[in-house]
């Protein structure tokens, strides 16, 4: 199912606050990160800090997002 990109938005910071489902987000470029639990949402980027290091990641640039409940 398409979304709209305001509402594709929503559901994604939805989902990035909620730490019992792991995310897989695909960029414009093709790259796919994989999320891990220490992440959040914030002024347009979602932050995630793999091996502690912080990377953000604008909004705009990720294209598709998957979500998993292990």
């Amino acid at each position: 199912m398409k979304l709209g990109n305001r509402k594709f938005e929503k559901e994604l910071i939805k989902y990035i606050s909620l730490k019992g489902i792991d995310i897989s987000i695909q960029l414009e470029n093709g790259k796919i990160i994989h999320l891990n639990k220490n992440r959040e949402f914030k002024k347009g980027y979602v932050i995630h800090k793999p091996k502690g290091i912080e990377q953000k990641i604008p909004l705009k640039q990720i294209k598709k997002a998957e979500f998993y409940v292990i």
